[in-house]
């Protein structure tokens, strides 16, 4: 997974090996060509970080175990959502699609979603008490389900070994020093910005767009994009504006990264101090050999809550009903669940099925830890159908504010202006 405005470029995957089946159905005979016949379905999703290429090596591993062939598209996430908006109702849609819970009440709502029977899921094995809560309600809107939970992908708190090191902060146990507060985050970053050395960012890449932290932020101080009733934008209030002030002290202060720099490449490097960003890029720090902790989102507002986001299974409505290609999608879905725990250690994503919780392997994992220790505060967009274009106004809008073109109360004000005339 990797943030909505990635650059990452489009790439189509078509797994399963077919110009060698011909001489292996030659040297095995018939009962191989019976697993030849089996439905290839089409599925897209928005894994373009380094948990896209974990995805490829599980469904190998499927495509192996089933005789079920994907071809998989994966597509950054703002790209995929719009592709699926034309292409679905034009009968050009996958037969499978991960996307976000956030996503599941604007796709309902536009007839994009295939309903899910209550009587699929059981027969299936699919039960709410396997589930996180949170995430088997947000695969619901307006009492029908359209969706089945993969996992949680959060934010946490990555630390730099070297960058605290070199600035000072590291305690008596040799470990990262970790904010308690917003004062005390902005003073350690303070200590640790020097040159091109910045002491926090917060997102992998254009932070000052990064939507996902400025709600993280929001939440944290009890404000929110709508009111509680949904009906209409909740920005203008002080709490929102406190935050947008603080969004706009980040580059101001000098202690992050320009608006359209890379956190990621950032703290690689040895350039950042603290990072707020997401779950899935862990298992890309440890590749690059990167000496950093992790921590719980520290508590900068009023309350210490997490940004998270879980990923959904859906069926995009099909042109013309096939039971073949519905029930391999169903077959992949149900595997994926079973090989959850594959997926978290390999991916970094918690997953929504309980199943995996305990696996040794999984509880010994430092990292793995910090992220199943936030479950108690992990919170989602609201679920309104509004919610995706309220988001997509909300990128320029903050930038506005973190490259300080425009105050946060005046930037505030004018976006719930914006979000207020949305359609309902």
């Amino acid at each position: 997974m990797s943030e909505r405005h990635a650059g990452v470029s489009r790439r189509t995957f078509v797994t399963g090996a077919a110009a060698a089946a011909g001489a292996t159905w030659l040297a095995r005979g018939p009962r191989r060509a019976a697993a030849q016949t089996k439905a290839t379905i089409t599925y897209w999703n928005g894994l373009t970080g380094a948990d896209g290429k974990v995805m490829d090596e599980l469904i190998d591993q499927f495509t192996k175990e089933t005789g079920i062939k994907i071809e998989q598209q994966r597509i950054p996430w703002a790209d995929l959502y719009a592709k699926l908006q034309v292409s679905v109702p034009a009968g050009e849609g996958p037969d499978l699609a991960l996307i976000h819970t956030v996503e599941v009440p604007h796709f309902a709502s536009d007839g994009v979603l295939e309903v899910i029977d209550d009587s699929a899921m059981s027969s299936r094995g699919f039960r709410a008490a396997d589930y996180l809560p949170a995430t088997w309600q947000g695969g619901t809107f307006e009492g029908k389900r359209y969706s089945v939970a993969l996992d949680v992908p959060q934010h946490l708190l990555y630390l730099n070994v070297k960058v605290m090191k070199e600035a000072g902060l590291l305690g008596a146990d040799g470990r990262p020093k970790v904010p308690a507060s917003r004062d005390e985050l902005v003073q350690m970053a303070k200590q640790m910005a020097k040159g091109d050395t910045f002491g926090f960012g917060i997102g992998t890449v254009a932070p000052g767009r990064y939507t996902w932290g400025f709600h993280n932020l929001l939440w944290q101080n009890g404000a929110n994009v709508f009111t509680a009733d949904l009906k209409r934008s909740a920005l203008a209030e002080p709490a929102a504006v406190e935050v947008a002030d603080f969004w706009a002290s980040f580059f101001a202060q000098k202690i992050s990264p320009p608006s359209n720099a890379s956190c990621r490449d950032a703290f690689i490097a040895g350039k950042l101090g603290m990072w707020i960003a997401g779950s899935w890029n862990f298992t890309g720090l440890r590749e690059a050999k990167v000496d950093f902790t992790a921590a719980p989102v520290p508590r900068l507002f009023k309350q210490p809550v997490v940004w998270s986001m879980p990923h959904q299974f859906t069926f995009p409505k099909p042109k013309g009903a096939d039971a073949a290609k519905r029930d391999a999608a169903w077959t992949h879905i149900r595997w994926m669940t079973d090989h959850v725990a594959e997926w978290t250690l390999k991916a970094g994503q918690i997953s929504a099925s309980r199943k995996a919780h305990a696996d040794p392997r999984i509880t010994a994992d430092p990292v793995l830890k910090v992220l199943m220790s936030q479950g108690a505060n992990w919170q989602v967009g609201q679920p309104t159908p509004r919610w995706v274009a309220a988001e997509n106004l909300t990128r320029p809008v903050i930038e506005s504010v973190y490259i300080g073109q425009k105050p946060g109360k005046a930037a505030m004000e004018d976006l719930a202006r914006q979000i207020n005339a949305l359609p309902a």
